[in-house]
């Protein structure tokens, strides 16, 4: 990485943390006494457990296509991306380093690539079927830790989830059709298109990985998937309640997709200035300016600065300088392709 590419990752983590403090003032900081040992605790595990189930899913992926990983190596790749996603615009570092950590683990390239594509399916469907589920939900207007509520949310889920896991890798083309429309039709997603291109044929490999995998491996791949997002998506909701506040956590779970889409389009390492700005617009229906301070600083320490933290000596030992090396021509190649896009 070349020294002024460096550079954007300090500039982002003192904007992610001066931005809150200029809108709400250094007097918001005495919210952050409300929160108890315990509840920091719960939500770094909550951190830490949302790296395992990747872990695990990773695990199960690599080792169906008859390469041996060892539990211990699976944690340290997911944390090793996490941290690269964390340090690049757009999260491109992070799919980059695991192709590369594969590679090194001696999947062919096709391999890994296979392994990124049904990774990210597995995404794609739990968010296209839980954020309909929990819009619905705060639409509704039931009780804000109803857990009832919460349970049946997660039963529907998997309802319509899973027959769309095994649906969409044999009709996948009509949706990819559509989503190239959209593309076209919206501005500032047709600079992606050559993503989803990319992803496409990467996708192919990962249909005879599928098939390879099996019904119950690639259910378990999928359970890991749920747990992923749950937790990781279950950060906010606790900082909130741990803080005092109370706001729905549907509609918590809702914004966060937005505030982490809008991140993924922000030129900025952990889409910083995107995320804050996003996070103080959906949060003032329900938060006065001091406690949206409070809540966008812990949780951006959680699922921002922690990822730079903890993730920074755990990639230098599996990646080292050539991962280096080769998340600044992923980052070359982007740009390259965004100018001619």
């Amino acid at each position: 990485m070349n020294r002024l590419y460096l550079l954007l990752i300090p500039l982002s983590i003192a904007l992610s943390i001066a931005l809150p403090l200029l809108f709400g003032g250094l007097e918001s900081l005495e919210q952050l006494r409300e929160l108890s040992l315990v509840g920091f605790a719960v939500i770094l595990a909550m951190v830490l457990g949302a790296w395992a189930f990747n872990a695990a899913r990773m695990y199960v992926l690599v080792n169906g296509l008859g390469v041996r990983l060892r539990p211990g190596r699976s944690y340290a790749y997911v944390v090793s991306a996490e941290f690269a996603g964390a340090a690049t615009p757009a999260y491109t570092g992070g799919m980059a380093t695991y192709m590369f950590l594969f590679s090194r683990q001696g999947l062919r390239f096709g391999q890994s690539a296979a392994v990124v594509a049904v990774d990210q399916l597995t995404d794609l469907v739990f968010m296209a079927t839980a954020l309909p589920v929990a819009l619905l939900i705060f639409m509704l207007g039931p009780g804000t830790h109803d857990l009832a509520w919460a349970a049946g949310a997660f039963v529907g889920v998997l309802a319509v989830s899973v027959p769309l896991l095994f649906w969409l890798p044999r009709h996948y083309r009509p949706a990819a059709l559509w989503l190239g429309k959209l593309m076209r039709l919206l501005p500032f997603l047709h600079r992606m298109r050559w993503r989803l291109a990319r992803w496409l044929i990467q996708f192919r490999e990962g249909i005879r990985l599928i098939a390879r995998l099996g019904a119950r491996r690639l259910l378990l791949t999928y359970f890991f998937c749920a747990g992923q997002w749950l937790l990781r998506y279950g950060t906010l909701p606790m900082v909130v309640y741990f803080l005092g506040f109370d706001v729905p956590w549907s509609y918590l779970f809702v914004s966060q997709a937005i505030i982490l889409s809008v991140g993924h389009v922000t030129f900025l390492p952990g889409g910083t200035v995107g995320v804050e700005l996003t996070f103080g617009a959906l949060l003032a229906p329900y938060l006065p300016p001091e406690q949206i301070v409070a809540s966008v600083l812990l949780w951006r320490f959680c699922t921002f600065h922690s990822y730079l933290i903890m993730g920074a000596p755990v990639f230098l030992l599996t990646a080292g300088r050539q991962g280096l090396e080769i998340l600044e021509r992923r980052r070359k190649g982007e740009e390259a392709a965004n100018e001619h896009g």
